[in-house]
C-alpha cells in the first residue's frame, strides 16, 4: 500500500465534444490526452458516445471529461484554457477530430 496526502489544490474538470471516424477509439483518445499533458491531466473519462443518423456517415461523437490538478497550486484559467487548447490541437492532429460546439 502506497499513501499519498490528499491534495490541497482543488481539481478542475472540463468537458470536450467531439466529433470522429467511427475507427477512433476511447483509448486511442486517452493516450493522445495523456501523452499532450503529462503533469497536470490527472483523468480522462468518456461520458456520451453517439452514433446515429443525425451526424455524417461514417463518424460518431464522444464527448470526454478532463481532471486537472497541479499538486503546488491552484490552476489558473489561463492555465487550464492553454492545456484544453493542446489538447484539441493533438485531437484534430492526430485523431482528426472535430470538436463540436
Amino acid at each position: 500500500i502506497v499513501y499519498k496526502e490528499v491534495s490541497k489544490f482543488p481539481a478542475v474538470r472540463r468537458d470536450l465534444p467531439m466529433l470522429v471516424d467511427k475507427t477512433v477509439t476511447f483509448g486511442a483518445l486517452t493516450k493522445i490526452a495523456h501523452q499532450s499533458e503529462r503533469k497536470l491531466l490527472k483523468d480522462v473519462n468518456v461520458f456520451d458516445v453517439y452514433q446515429g443518423d443525425k451526424l455524417p456517415a461514417g463518424k460518431k461523437s464522444y464527448a470526454l471529461s478532463f481532471t486537472l490538478q497541479d499538486e503546488e497550486k491552484t490552476l489558473t484559467d489561463k492555465t487550464i484554457d492553454a492545456i484544453m487548447q493542446k489538447l484539441i490541437h493533438n485531437f484534430g492532429k492526430e485523431a482528426g477530430a472535430e470538436i463540436r460546439k
